[in-house]
């Protein structure tokens, strides 16, 4: 018990900060290019569906992070606005973490930057794949609303209860086997390949 408490306490303190900074700067996206006013300061952390999903990938040790922020809006284009702001994000974090590489300390372990810098890249990368999934709230969804598919998954999954799934999934190995082997681990190795 000790142990896990130890690993979950560590990933929390260094987990925090990236998925902070990142869901603030994908609502600060969102709200200028849809035109959206942001209701108040911390709107993009309100809300059950960033804390909880992220909180149970942790206390199960699963590789994909996931944290939803907190919408302004439904729909395809807003949806596509937060999909390419999580792509900026990581494409940032590989330039953040390529000269952390190269502004190191010749001696001792890398700096808490250093590694805020990595979980900055990975975590928008998690995000960003998630948009693959055809859940409300998310790219391949919002795509997806207007078909058959799209009104059974609506059916069973409303956007009120939508984080109730997204926990369930961050909780599960599914993400990891999926969305982890297929799409992210594959592209987080090819970036990690370029840097070194």
């Amino acid at each position: 018990m000790d142990e896990w408490l130890t690993i979950v306490s560590r990933q929390l303190l260094l987990y925090s900060l990236p998925v902070l900074v990142s869901l603030a700067l994908v609502v600060l996206l969102e709200s200028r290019l849809t035109r959206t006013a942001i209701p108040h300061p911390f709107f993009a952390i309100k809300g059950r569906g960033t804390w909880l999903p992220l909180l149970a990938a942790i206390a199960f040790h699963r590789g994909i992070l996931i944290a939803l922020p907190n919408s302004l809006r439904e729909g395809v284009k807003p949806a596509a606005v937060r999909f390419c702001a999580h792509c900026l994000l990581c494409l940032l974090g590989f330039l953040l973490f390529s000269w952390s590489l190269q502004n190191q300390e010749s001696i001792g372990l890398p700096s808490l930057q250093h590694w805020w810098v990595k979980v900055f890249m990975f975590f928008n990368l998690c995000m960003a794949s998630l948009h693959l999934l055809p859940l409300p709230g998310l790219l391949a969804g919002e795509c997806l609303a207007k078909s058959a598919l799209g009104d059974l998954i609506n059916r069973w999954i409303s956007r009120k209860h939508s984080w109730l799934v997204l926990m369930a999934l961050a909780a599960s190995p599914l993400l990891d086997l999926i969305l982890g082997a297929y799409v992210v681990f594959p592209i987080y190795a090819s970036l990690s390949d370029l840097v070194h």
